[in-house]
């Protein structure tokens, strides 16, 4: 059988894109988002305090269960559901992504490091963020992750930047951590040149590449990103489309978060002009409003 393999990256990161495309691998099961390993990463998470930690990792060490065996006993029930839908498919391998393992990223690393390969994926922190405010929308609700975040900042575009800035800096480390059992890309790669970027990842996998760039399995039901559904191919058309949907204030103080991490993974880093102070802003929206009235006072009628 094929080493599994374990997608991870911040939510909006084309995590799905990636998934959908290997669904179409002959060698590979990628099944909808199954949130099995972040159900795992609960059963083991622990809080700790002045005494021992709470959680069933200790709690099962006083009743003499070894963590480690523990551990392994977790990892197989977690193992078990997707080992037997890949032989059901009739496949050598699964490849699983659910979108939001990476706030479970510690547990995840407790569970499985050793025992998958990890295709770590990263997207431009501004895109990230512009969709963000498209999944809320469609989500009519925060996402619980992020909630911690929300909580800090007034501002949800700032809440999403500082969560992107967090977890991103943890999955380098965690990608680091994993030396040669992980393969760490970004989006705007794979759009550019999506053969050598699906060859990196095959080769990584250990498994065939493809013979051409797949289109991504569209037949596929359950959870998942909605957009990809309707995604007949590879292509950059999401590529910077903060500049059309991103408030300009929001976007440049989101780059107060993100702007050292955008350097480190080679992303150009704008110059957005746009008001900060509350001063500017009052003397923007003079602006722009005067400019609206003297467009209506255009199209009225003489006398």
């Amino acid at each position: 059988m094929i080493r599994p393999v374990k997608v991870l990256g911040f939510p909006r990161s084309g995590t799905s894109l990636l998934q959908r495309l290997f669904a179409t691998h002959p060698q590979l099961y990628c099944p909808p988002e199954t949130y099995v390993f972040s159900g795992c990463a609960r059963m083991i998470r622990e809080s700790s305090g002045e005494g021992p930690d709470l959680g069933m990792l200790t709690g099962l060490s006083f009743a003499g269960f070894d963590p480690d065996d523990v551990l392994t006993r977790v990892r197989r029930f977690g193992f078990e559901f997707l080992n037997e839908a890949t032989a059901k498919a009739g496949k050598q391998g699964w490849f699983e992504k659910s979108a939001f393992d990476i706030f479970d990223l510690d547990e995840i690393e407790q569970l499985l490091s050793g025992h998958c390969r990890f295709v770590c994926v990263v997207r431009n922190p501004l895109d990230v963020i512009a969709s963000m405010k498209e999944l809320t929308d469609q989500m009519g609700q925060i996402v619980p992750e992020l909630r911690p975040w929300i909580m800090q900042h007034e501002n949800y575009y700032l809440a999403w930047a500082a969560a992107w800035r967090d977890m991103t800096n943890r999955l380098l480390a965690f990608h680091d951590r994993q030396k040669d059992d992980s393969l760490l890309y970004r989006y705007e790669d794979l759009t550019a040149d999506p053969v050598t970027t699906l060859r990196r990842i095959t080769d990584f996998a250990g498994v065939e590449p493809f013979p051409a760039v797949p289109a991504p399995d569209g037949a596929q039901i359950g959870l998942g990103d909605w957009k990809v559904l309707g995604t007949a191919q590879v292509t950059g058309g999401s590529v910077a489309r903060w500049r059309k949907t991103l408030p300009r204030s929001s976007a440049k103080l989101s780059l107060g978060f993100v702007e050292p991490l955008m350097r480190q993974l080679g992303y150009e880093v704008p110059t957005i002009s746009a008001p900060v102070t509350g001063r500017e802003r009052v003397v923007q929206y003079r602006r722009a409003k005067g400019m609206a009235q003297a467009l209506r006072d255009k199209g009225k009628p003489t006398t």
